[in-house]
């Protein structure tokens, strides 16, 4: 916390403007402005030790489901992103989720809200790509409705789930359909918490939007998308914008 203090004394002095005035004497002039654009780039950008980084990324870290939990395959290959991805590709897995899981009807919805029958059929998701010649799960991350967030490639590898816009980004898939309907709140609010421990770890740009389209998230998901300029969580402000 020292660090960190001085840190943003540091940051008050450089937005201090001195002026003087018709008599001579200096006025002290804030830039508030300046002070929260540091403070919030260091939030972003590192300034936390790993202790509080921890802390802002613990409440993923327990959602998160593991490649060993789930039992997947070691990929193929494995590339390394060159830095911090910008971009957030986001998808569903669409109409053909049930298939992929040898589920139907309700069984299947069920499952894509059930984080112990999800973990069971995820290695379907990475079969099938697999089958595809894919190197792995196409997917960097995936959601399921009921906000558990389950890793695909992870943080800083190449996936390989858009043609020609894999390097330096990120791909999340949303598990279902939502052609018709929207996903649901808790993974929407999954979806932004997992966007904001990706900055923070500076895994992920601070700029970073999101590139999709109704082909891409089916239509219902991509109509709220733009209505909402984002995401439609219960928090006040919603990462990425949309970018098609």
């Amino acid at each position: 916390m020292k660090a960190l203090n001085m840190l943003l004394f540091m940051a008050l002095v450089t937005a201090l403007v001195v002026q003087q005035g018709d008599a001579g004497w200096f006025r002290i002039r804030i830039r508030w402005w300046t002070v929260a654009t540091v403070v919030a780039k260091c939030y972003f950008a590192g300034c936390f030790s790993q202790q509080q980084l921890g802390e802002l990324c613990g409440g993923v870290e327990k959602a998160m489901i593991k490649r060993e939990e789930w039992q997947a395959t070691e990929p193929r290959q494995i590339q390394r992103v060159n830095g911090m991805a910008n971009n957030i590709i986001l998808w569903h897995t669409g109409p053909d989720t049930c298939k992929v899981m040898g589920l139907s009807g309700y069984n299947c919805q069920r499952c894509i809200q059930d984080a112990a029958c999800m973990t069971e059929h995820l290695a379907a998701f990475q079969a099938g790509d697999l089958d595809d010649g894919k190197d792995d799960i196409r997917y960097n991350f995936l959601i399921g409705q009921d906000g558990v967030i389950y890793e695909g490639r992870g943080w800083g590898v190449v996936g390989q789930h858009t043609n020609g816009q894999n390097f330096m980004s990120v791909g999340i898939g949303m598990i279902g359909d939502f052609t018709k309907s929207e996903p649901s709140q808790a993974s929407q609010n999954a979806l932004k918490s997992l966007i904001t421990c990706g900055q923070a770890g500076e895994a992920l740009t601070q700029s970073a939007d999101f590139t999709t389209g109704p082909e891409m998230t089916g239509k219902a998901f991509f109509e709220m998308i733009k209505r909402c300029n984002g995401l439609c969580t219960d928090q006040k402000t919603s990462p990425g914008k949309i970018s098609n």
